[in-house]
Order: structure tokens, then sequence, then C-alpha cells
């Protein structure tokens, strides 16, 4: 079932069209700016996204105006995992496995996961109680799992959220999704 809900939620992603993408992903910036986990964050993982995704560019370009500490993530196939690293811009960033963004070797800062307060978390699809559906690596369940005392944002396009997602054992929750129309609690 999660891999057809994948299927046609990620069709329904890439119809969707680019000006409409950037003009929903800022009013989804300003309803996750304006929450106050956000706010009292200190330091925040945000993902860098990819074309068809809610844009996060210019959160992490806004976040660190407002004096946030950044950290994005760097894809390890060895370890299946992923390392955290702190941006101090995008020009920190190039294109890295699957063509994500990432911190260069040059640009690698350390950010241990208890440090975190907030993770921006991706997915494909959500439903109102935190279940997500990711891209099927388990990279994001498997950090999460280790950052329990951070609050995890799931940023998604209104027709991304379904009325239900099943849940495997292994799958983490998020507390909040954050769409250009609302902000869903999860817990």
């Amino acid at each position: 079932m999660k891999s057809r809900l994948r299927g046609e939620a990620k069709m329904r992603r890439e119809a969707h069209p680019e000006s409409e993408r950037i003009a929903k992903s800022g009013r989804i910036a300003e309803k996750l700016f304006s929450l106050p986990e956000f706010k009292k964050a200190k330091t925040i993982l945000f993902y860098a996204s990819t074309k068809h995704e809610v844009h996060t560019h210019e959160m992490i370009v806004r976040a660190l105006l407002q004096g946030k500490r950044v950290a994005v993530p760097l894809t390890d196939m060895k370890c299946h995992c992923l390392h955290l690293s702190e941006v101090k811009s995008l020009g920190d960033l190039a294109a890295g496995r699957f063509g994500i963004l990432e911190p260069t070797k040059e640009t690698f800062r350390p950010v241990q996961p208890g440090e975190v307060d907030l993770v921006i978390v991706p997915g494909i699809a959500f439903d109102s109680h935190g279940n997500r559906i990711g891209y099927g690596m388990g990279f994001y369940d498997s950090l999460l799992r280790q950052m329990r005392h951070a609050k995890a944002i799931a940023l998604a396009f209104e027709f991304q959220v379904v009325d239900e997602i099943p849940a495997e054992a292994h799958d983490v929750r998020v507390h909040h999704v954050v769409t250009e129309e609302r902000v869903i609690e999860c817990r």
C-alpha cells in the first residue's frame, strides 16, 4: 500500500506547476516561522529541497538571518545514514548524491543529533497522525530515532496530506505537518 501511495503522491507532486510550488512554499514558510517550536529552536535541521518538494532554500537563508544555527544532512551510503553539518550560507552546499544539495568536504562542520532542537522533515505523503511516506530508504526514520528530544515538523503541499498512511514498527511520526493551508498538530 505504501508503494502505491508513494507513486500516486509523486505523480501529483511532479504535475504541480513550479509557480504554484513557489507561492505555496512561501505560505508554508510563514506558518513554519510563526510556530512557537520554530521561534524557540536554536539549532534547526533543514532538508535541502529538490525541484518538486516544498522549497527550503529561502527558509534556510531566512533562519540564518534570524541567528539560528542551521544544519543540513549529508547522505552516507556506506553506513546508510545521514551526517549533519552546520551551514553558514547556501554557498556551503553543492549537488551530491541524488542531485541533492549537500555540504562539501571543505565546508563540512559536524553537528551531533543531540544538538538539534527542531527537524524539518521531507516526505512524499503525510497523514494527520504524523505518519509519513518518505523516499523508501529509511534515512530520516533512523535519524529521528536518535533525536527523540527534538520536535519534528514535516513540510507538505496540502495535496500531499492523505487520510491514512499505514504505520510500521520502524516508522517515526512527526509532531506537526505544515501545509500552505494549515498546521496539523499530530501528537
